[in-house]
C-alpha cells in the first residue's frame, strides 16, 4: 500500500467546491484547510503509480492551482512489526 499526504492549492474562493470533489474521490481523505487556506489531504493507493493516476486527476479539478506531495511511503504494516 501507498500512502501520501498532498497540499491543494485551490483558486481563491473554491475551497467548499476543491474539498467536496476531492472527498468524491476514491482513496482521499481530507484532513484539514490550512490557514494559507490550502487543502490538506491524504492518499491510500495500492501502488505508487495508483497514488500518481490520483494526483493527475486532482490536477484536472476546476479551481485546483497545484498539487504538491508533502510525503509519500509504501512501507506496509507487515513489514513494520517486530517478531
Amino acid at each position: 500500500m501507498a500512502i501520501s499526504s498532498m497540499i491543494i492549492q485551490p483558486v481563491t474562493g473554491s475551497i467548499n467546491m476543491v474539498s467536496q470533489a476531492l472527498s468524491a474521490i476514491s482513496g482521499v481523505t481530507v484532513h484539514s484547510v490550512s490557514p494559507k487556506q490550502e487543502i490538506i489531504i491524504v492518499v491510500e493507493a495500492a501502488s505508487l503509480t495508483q497514488v500518481n493516476e490520483v494526483a493527475r486527476t486532482i490536477e484536472a479539478i476546476a479551481g485546483v492551482l497545484g498539487v504538491f506531495p508533502t510525503y509519500i511511503t509504501t512501507a506496509d504494516e507487515q513489514e513494520d512489526r517486530i517478531s
